[in-house]
């Protein structure tokens, strides 16, 4: 009886420790991304220049940090790019992290966002991180003319390259709602990617807060390009999937890169959207007819064979710095 006790015990004690490693379920799907701009107005003008007009500008707000105990006064905008649904935040008072982010990253994606439906739920989450040694960042409280937006910030920039967040609350949802994913060359989200010199560390943080671990992979490109020139940069790929829309950490190997360029610019980081295209051509005319650069592409696999494809990226730096790329595949 005493053995059985005990091993019911240890089975209890790891039973336990797996389910307090275990990611919440709505780790699955990005409510929104949360980035910081130095020109909203102009960010706004350049993603409709793209064919994205499901924006809602939300005006002036002011802002309360609960950690920093301070009042900080923004710009907010809600959009719909394609699926992926952003706040974007230009700091104009006071002190915060989105301050802070500029002055010391520059234009940026900082967060990947994670609905809950209840505000206990978001402090359950909490509690399970603190217990992995992971503290909270910062509480945000944003009312607008919409409603008010809450967020909870953890404090995973270091290691993990963004910020974890988690939302709640109906009047932030409705707003994300009455957006539909609806754009002018029908650019579907295929992917959330990050640009990283070094993925082991990140790809252990990650998954010691119970998300997947970096799946690994050596493409091999074909004419390859960079602004315009032939270039034959290389990189590696980590792949984190499980979610509705996959994770994709870009590593250079051989430079020049768009995601070396980014890291030397910004740190290693959220780098771009990723959409799926019906004609590559096409829309590559559209965008450069109205003053957009294509900055790296090429393509993979055996080109008119099933399983190859193309990929080119679009530079948007200095308009949110956060990089589109379009993706085409062989039917």
């Amino acid at each position: 009886m005493k053995n059985t006790i005990a091993i019911v015990m240890i089975g209890l004690f790891f039973s336990c420790s797996k389910n307090n490693n275990e990611a919440p379920g709505s780790f699955k799907h990005v409510d929104q991304v949360l980035w910081v701009v130095e020109d909203l107005d102009k960010v706004i003008s350049q993603w409709n220049l793209l064919g994205f007009n499901q924006i809602i500008h939300l005006g002036t707000a002011n802002v309360f940090m609960k950690k920093g105990g301070n009042m900080v006064k923004i710009k907010i905008a809600k959009a719909n790019l394609g699926g992926a649904s952003v706040t974007w935040i230009q700091p104009v008072e006071g002190e915060s992290l989105f301050s802070e982010h500029l002055k010391k990253h520059g234009e940026g994606a900082i967060s990947l966002v994670h609905r809950m439906e209840k505000k206990k739920e978001v402090m359950a989450e909490r509690r399970r991180l603190a217990r992995l040694g992971v503290d909270m960042k910062e509480e945000i409280r944003i009312p607008t003319r919409k409603g008010e937006i809450w967020f909870m910030l953890a404090d995973t920039y270091e290691k993990g390259k963004y910020y974890l967040g988690y939302t709640t609350g109906w009047d932030d949802e409705q707003v994300n709602k009455s957006l539909s994913a609806g754009n002018l060359h029908n650019l579907t989200l295929n992917q959330y990617a990050f640009a990283v010199r070094e993925p082991e560390p990140v790809s252990a943080f990650w998954h010691s807060l119970g998300q997947p671990a970096f799946e690994m992979s050596d493409p091999i490109l074909g004419n390859p390009h960079y602004y315009g020139q032939p270039s034959a940069h290389s990189l590696r790929q980590g792949w984190q999937r499980g979610y509705d829309i996959a994770y994709e950490w870009c590593i250079p190997v051989k430079n020049p890169t768009v995601y070396n360029d980014f890291i030397v610019n910004h740190g290693d980081g959220i780098h771009h959207l990723a959409y799926q295209v019906k004609d590559m051509d096409v829309v590559l005319n559209d965008f450069k007819t109205k003053g957009f650069t294509v900055s790296q592409g090429g393509t993979w696999g055996e080109t008119g064979k099933p399983g190859s494809g193309r990929y080119e990226y679009i530079d948007m730096e200095g308009a949110g710095s956060i990089a589109v790329e379009l993706l085409w595949n062989f039917k």
